[in-house]
């Protein structure tokens, strides 16, 4: 009967033993998956915050952008109103013209018919009139060739301000669709592993907006891609996407990066 108090015993400690270890491995194992969980938790934070940073810029941009296309609405609204002030003075000053060269024409006529009845004799009046007339004709002929100038000068500051609106609604297109120009090229100035980023040789200035997915070449083929996620003046950071890199190739510094467009 000892003997069977003993083996149970044995026994009892054995599957206690074993539940003990089972309980410490469990446990190793919890402590593995929270230490990975908090780290994934710090990493989403950081990436979190990288987003706000770039999207407060982008809104910046965007807010520039608009401001620079009201001022340029304003201008070319301002100018507009010059350039119709001016054409009215323009019609103006022809139409004087005009009536001013019909008056001569008819005094002239009334001189020869005078000239015909009285000979070679020409009433002072008559002369001192026509000369005024004369006098006043170049006046209004300068006056004309210079709002045609003013009116000329006019429309090329109305044709400037327009292309400057044109520009400025393409940029502001581009913050807001963060659309990338087609055929951007740049270079791999960096590389960071650990993170799986890399830093580009291209930025605003350029063309590259956030989003943009730009195929990473090397020797004239495709070997990864990288996605844009934050766009400075001079160079921009992209994301190594993954599964994008070909089996046996590193991207490297120097790299030539090219944007191909959206592809469906």
């Amino acid at each position: 009967m000892a003997k069977v108090f003993v083996g149970i015993a044995i026994a009892v400690m054995i599957a206690t033993a074993v539940v003990g270890y089972l309980a410490h491995g469990n446990i190793v194992m919890l402590q593995d998956s929270l230490k990975k969980t908090k780290n994934e938790l710090v990493n989403t934070k950081s990436t979190l915050r990288k987003v706000e940073t770039d999207l407060k810029e982008t809104t910046e941009k965007l807010t520039a952008a608009l401001a620079t296309v009201e001022d340029q609405k304003a201008t070319i609204a301002k100018q507009k109103g010059e350039v119709d002030k001016a054409t009215a003075d323009l019609t103006k000053a022809m139409s004087d013209l005009e009536e001013k060269n019909k008056t001569l024409a008819a005094l002239e006529a009334q001189m020869k018919e005078m000239e015909t009845k009285l000979g070679p004799i020409k009433p002072e009046e008559l002369v001192a009139k026509i000369k005024d007339l004369s006098d006043n004709n170049t006046k209004l002929q300068t006056e004309v060739a210079e709002l045609k100038q003013v009116q000329e000068t006019m429309n090329n500051r109305v044709r400037e301000s327009e292309d400057k609106l044109t520009t400025a609604n393409t940029e502001v297109k581009r913050y807001r669709d963060n659309v990338a120009k087609v055929g951007l090229t740049g270079k791999i100035l960096a590389i960071n592993p650990g993170w799986n980023f890399a830093v580009l040789s291209i930025g605003d200035k350029q063309g590259a907006a956030v989003g943009a997915v730009m195929v990473v070449m090397r020797g004239g083929e495709a070997i990864a891609k990288a996605k844009i996620t934050s766009v400075e003046p001079a160079t921009s950071i992209a994301d190594i996407v993954p599964g994008s890199v070909r089996r046996g190739v590193t991207v490297q510094p120097g790299d030539t990066v090219l944007y191909e467009g959206q592809r469906k």
